[in-house]
């Protein structure tokens, strides 16, 4: 078969891949970028509210749900560099087939068992990837909400009510990650059979 057949030339894959990790970059910092924006605006309003226990309590929820938000698209994104990676390296190899070769960052049809390579578990890369801003700064403002949130609706001291959102937001990101972890894997392989 001649080069004329593909889209790309099988030698241009890992310039192909780079750019979508470019991108998926450029998406990231985007995406970190619209939530630290989003989180100051509602801070302020949540800090000029005058008293209104019913729309700060709102805003709480609000907080939460737009970090919450936040860190499934950075979840996916992070992902997604992940994946590309996976697909630089085989591309290097020369054993990267064209139909694996996404047209994006995170294709329906990916190759199965891609995380055993080099993730240490199949929801993140390495631990150290837990302090990096996609991953920090949702669990920061989600944890930040839910301690205010939990202080200012029970009658708890203070450090009852942040052990109690630490927790809180560990098992909801924990479970988020596992759980669509588990359904992609499902849906890999069986793109795969």
């Amino acid at each position: 078969m001649t080069d004329a057949l593909y889209d790309i030339r099988k030698d241009q894959y890992p310039t192909a891949l780079r750019e979508l990790l470019r991108h998926e970059n450029d998406l990231t910092n985007h995406r970190i970028m619209w939530l630290l924006i989003g989180q100051g605006f509602i801070a302020n309003a949540f800090l000029t509210t005058n008293g209104s226990v019913t729309v700060k309590f709102g805003l709480q929820v609000v907080g939460i749900l737009l970090a919450l938000s936040a860190f499934v698209m950075l979840y996916k994104s992070y992902q997604a560099r992940g994946y590309i990676e996976y697909l630089g390296n085989r591309a290097k190899e020369g054993t990267l087939a064209e139909e694996y070769l996404p047209l994006m960052g995170w294709p329906r049809k990916r190759m199965a068992g891609w995380r055993t390579e080099f993730w240490v578990c199949p929801w993140i890369r390495k631990a150290d990837d837990a302090l990096e801003p996609w991953s920090f700064l949702p669990v920061l403002f989600i944890f930040m909400w839910t301690t205010g949130l939990i202080h200012s609706q029970w009658t708890l001291g203070a450090t009852p009510a942040v052990l109690l959102a630490v927790a809180l937001t560990f098992v909801i990101l924990s479970v988020y990650c596992v759980v669509v972890v588990h359904y992609q894997m499902k849906a890999e392989e069986r793109s795969v059979s």
